[in-house]
């Protein structure tokens, strides 16, 4: 009886595919946006306390600035 009401809209299997596909990607998206910031905040720090950058090159800055340099903190 599509004459006096229209039909429903049903999403196709390749729109809820694509729904799926641009929601993984945002939430990607935001774990890397996560990451970049936790990782600038990390350099920042180590760059205040000169492990990194042009005070670390003559130095031992911190006491472990050269050692430490790889590792996770």
């Amino acid at each position: 009886m599509g004459i006096f009401r229209t039909p429903k809209y049903r999403k196709s299997a390749a729109e809820i595919a694509m729904e799926e596909q641009m929601e993984q990607d945002r939430i990607d998206a935001e774990k890397e946006k996560e990451r970049l910031i936790a990782e600038e905040k990390r350099y920042k720090k180590r760059f205040g306390k000169g492990m990194i950058g042009v005070r670390s090159l003559f130095t031992k800055a911190g006491g472990s600035g050269f050692f430490s340099d790889g590792e996770q903190t």
